[in-house]
């Protein structure tokens, strides 16, 4: 089928069925060794498109041409007596609504074969899934075939097991069934429909499985994930991160053509130029458009930006309601509170006015007017001893609230949860003990820090555990052929510098295993994003999983891990190395290389697809992401410049370590910031949904890339602002976080105020269209040498920007083309300027070369009239 659609054959559907039945009577075809004798078809297969679809067994395929749309396939067949039956839905450029709508009924298909047990009825099987499909879509729930399948065996369909809510028969191992489920003429809104597809459409999913006593087996193991059952044909139905860099691809080989073609006419450009071309390129871009009538690339940025802000608020006001509801939920369980002794009956034997430390309670016991009193652990800051006057003196401190209640870095949870609960009490500051015998001071002051040390470690320990989430035991696949790869490194390390081992993909997770035999399992089902980023240009290739929970790597937990092989050293010595251009061992040493990355991309792209195919018999299919490398752009995430490339989910940088991963459905606003006139580069901010996290910065890139990127974000339906400065980001997600109208469009006076990430743009959206109008007009009068301004109001605002650019042109231009204001209608055109600064700068080379020369000759002439011997003697006056 998938031929058929590729090569855009016109086939019928009884045509199409009639080949699969052919299949039969010779299996050689589809390269099965199974004798002719052995199987046969329990019914000619069903194939159905275009709108029209009878989702029972005993529906017959018409002589209807196949339409791309929604393709439902359905075959039968008995081998040995014994018969089974299994269908699917094809999608071809379906809408979101459309996988929506097949991933629930996936999910009620997995819920009905798992509640196939020993010991339940029938009954209670169907009402559970119908339930499910009933609490997340009401309107689907209605349009579900009226059984869920049939008893299947000798006989293809059994009339006593018909999985109904009516039937109360109670399931017992050893039985098979035909679970069959299916949407029935589900409407498609003509807002949503492309022509293409028909106006309903219907889904329907069948396995045939076995009642086991542990499990139910599906013995019909064909994938039913999303990304198998879905072709894409045209760039309206893409997915909307693989068409923002489809699109941002081919922007981008345009942009390095006109790049390209600037170069050549500005080889002694400065710096500077290409920016400023690239700007007047545009700008003519944009005014030949508007005079055509035509909407410029920036307008209709800007509208959809404008139209995306306002989605993006109503999804964060709705996303802001239900956390607020589990928030309430959560401050309703209750914490756990500091107790050191629930009884003064349970303290331990104490020597009268000495200070004690219980280490199995965790608490330092002080006598107070000779009555001892406990102290948790969590409540000390910190504790000092000294020696005066043939005395010992011991000082506790402990954690006191400051102004407005707040505490130090360092307190525990715990002790923050208590002054919170406790607010209007007041708390001890520190205490004092003098004693003339310093044995048990001393003793109680080293058992204190030693408790503090312990607390301190037991906290972080099980602050790193704390998500971190059981995993089921691996399943080894006992078969030597087993998709593995060999001398690989992994990161992070287990322990030294490195790590080598071998990385074996079994039935339900991936095991490395070290050189040294350390073990290290991660799970399909732990999976989030698998990124394979071949050698090309780069001097690894690497796997690099992004997991769903963290897992411990040593001591620590990881959320990445990545294995990789070198493909060439980073560094290598060049002394006794011949450096001519035709050196025959350079020439073999870059052949080998070349050939060793064509081996080394092959052998990984080999095992990643025998990982997708091992993955898809458990309903875990992972799909390997490949890095753009055409839309990469360089920046500084950490302390380093590094390439960032954006995947289908994610903005990645691989390569080094530490890694930068940040996922693009998590991504709530982007803000880029420095963004000036004549500045070389910029900053860009990941706002996350979840306010919580920090917001992160990725510093130093290049401005040339910026047009790129706003494409790129706005292709992938990405928020985004941009302002002058480096904003305060911490301070300004701890006010979002307190506002509870950031989104609405007034105070709580009914005042007018930005909504939501609109505030960014509070250096005036009236002010910035009137600049960018002024600056337009100002370039067509200085193009077409006419006076270009506005009129009204705005005067004032374009002569301030008209005196701006006119400096900044002066200042790129030494000898100066400025003449009175009275000119400026007069003036040189931008082409004019560029001539005039390139005629500049090749005089002031010109002059620079001569008093070069000039100096040269003067110092060769002291030194032939000195001779050569030593300086003369200066005389003395």
């Amino acid at each position: 089928m998938e031929g058929i659609i590729d090569e855009d054959k016109k086939v019928k559907h009884d045509a199409f069925s009639a080949d699969i039945e052919g299949v039969f009577e010779d299996p050689s075809k589809i390269k099965v060794t199974l004798s002719p004798e052995d199987v046969e078809s329990c019914y000619s297969p069903i194939i159905q498109s275009g709108g029209k679809y009878d989702l029972k067994p005993s529906a017959q395929s018409s002589s209807d041409v196949m339409k791309f749309d929604v393709i439902v396939a359905s075959v039968g067949a008995r081998y040995k007596g014994y018969c089974s039956n299994v269908a699917r839905t094809f999608f071809v450029t379906p809408t979101k609504s459309m996988e929506r709508s097949y991933e629930l009924l996936h999910e009620a298909h997995d819920m009905c074969i798992n509640e196939l047990r020993p010991g339940k009825t029938v009954s209670q099987v169907v009402d559970k899934v119908t339930k499910l499909v009933e609490s997340r879509n009401p309107k689907l729930a209605k349009l579900l075939t009226k059984n869920f399948g049939f008893g299947i065996g000798l006989d293809f369909r059994e009339a006593g097991m018909v999985l109904t809510a009516k039937n109360h028969h109670v399931i017992q191992a050893g039985q098979a069934f035909n679970v069959a489920m299916g949407f029935q003429n589900i409407p498609l809104k003509d807002a949503d429909r492309p022509r293409h597809l028909p106006d309903t459409y219907s889904i329907l999913l069948a396995d045939t499985v076995s009642v086991q006593p542990d499990e139910t087996k599906i013995l019909t193991k064909v994938s039913k994930a999303w990304t198998k059952v879905h072709y894409v044909l045209d760039n309206d139905a893409e997915d909307k991160h693989a068409k923002a860099a489809k699109a941002a691809k081919d922007k981008l080989d345009k942009q390095q053509k006109q790049r390209r073609a600037r170069q050549e006419q500005a080889d002694n450009d400065d710096e500077d130029a290409p920016v400023s071309s690239n700007i007047m390129q545009n700008r003519l871009r944009d005014k030949q458009r508007q005079s055509e009538g035509k909407q410029t690339d920036q307008e209709r940025r800007e509208r959809h930006q404008a139209e995306l802000m306002k989605e993006k608020r109503e999804e964060a006001m709705r996303r802001l309601e239900e956390q607020s509801s589990d928030a309430v939920q959560g401050k309703r369980q209750d914490r756990n509170a500091i107790v050191a002794y629930n009884h003064s009956s349970r303290y331990p034997e104490l020597k009268p006015r000495q200070v004690a430390v219980d280490m199995r309670a965790e608490a330092v016991i002080v006598p107070i007017n000779g009555i001892p009193v406990p102290f948790h652990i969590s409540t000390i800051k910190n504790v000092s001893k000294s020696e005066e006057d043939k005395a010992t003196y011991l000082r506790i401190n402990f954690h006191c609230p400051g102004v407005g209640g707040t505490l130090g870095k360092d307190a525990s949870p715990a002790m923050q949860a208590a002054v919170a609960k406790f607010p209007s009490l007041m708390f001890i500051k520190e205490l004092g003990f003098r004693s003339s015998d310093a044995h048990n001071l001393n003793n109680q002051f080293r058992l204190i820090k030693e408790l503090q040390k312990r607390v301190k470690q037991r906290e972080q320990q099980e602050q790193e555990e704390s998500d971190l989430v059981v995993q089921e035991d691996l399943i080894m696949q006992r078969d030597r052929r087993v998709p593995r790869l060999s001398d690989l490194s992994a990161r992070p390390t287990f322990s030294g510098r490195k790590t080598q081992g071998t990385l074996e993909a079994h039935v339900n997770g991936f095991r490395f295993t070290t050189n040294k035999n350390q073990k290290l399992d991660i799970l399909y089902a732990n999976i989030k994003h698998a990124i394979f980023q071949p050698c090309d240009k780069e001097l690894v290739v690497l796997i690099h999983f992004h997991l769903k929970n963290p897992i411990m790597i040593g001591k620590k937990k990881h959320q990445d891990v990545q294995f990789y092989t070198e493909v060439i050293e980073s560094s290598q010595a060049l002394d006794n190395r011949r450096r001519s251009m035709y050196d025959p061992d350079e020439l073999d040493e870059e052949n080998r290389e070349r050939s060793l990355r064509e081996k080394l991309n092959l052998t990984f792209k080999d095992f990643c697809q025998k990982v997708e195919r091992v993955s898809e018999q458990i309903d875990k299919t992972i799909a390997f992401d490949i890095p753009y490398r055409e839309l990469g752009f360089s920046g500084t995430p950490f302390k380093e410049m590094v390439l960032l490339q954006p995947t289908v989910h994610c903005l990645v940088s691989l390569t080094e370590f530490p890694f930068f991963i940040t996922l693009l459905d998590d991504v709530e606003h982007v803000h880029f910031e420095r963004v000036f006139f004549g500045s070389k580069n910029f900053d860009m901010v990941f706002v996350y949904k979840n306010f919580n996290l920090v917001p992160v910065r990725v510093s130093a890139i290049s401005t040339n890339e910026l047009e790129r990127i706003k494409e790129w974000l706005d292709d992938i339906n990405i928020c985004f602002t941009e302002g002058t400065a480096n904003l305060n980001w911490k301070q300004i997600m701890v006010t979002i976080k307190a506002d509870d109208r950031f989104y609405l469009e007034t105070d709580e006076d009914g005042v007018p105020k930005p909504a939501g990430w609109e505030f960014l743009r509070m250096d005036g959206s009236d002010d910035e269209d009137g600049d960018e109008d002024d600056e337009e007009s100002e370039f067509e009068g200085s193009a077409s040498g006419s006076g270009g301004g506005s009129d009204g109001s705005d005067s004032d605002d374009s002569d301030d920007d008209s005196d701006s650019d006119v400096s900044l042109v002066d200042e790129s231009d030494d000898d100066g083309s400025a003449d009175d204001d009275d000119d400026e209608d007069d003036g040189p055109s931008w082409d004019d300027l560029e001539k005039e600064a390139r005629a500049s700068d090749m005089m002031r080379n010109e002059k620079k070369e001569a008093d070069s020369d000039e100096e040269f000759k003067r110092k060769h002439k002291k030194k032939t009239a000195g001779g050569g011997g030593p300086p003369p003697k200066r005389s003395k006056h």
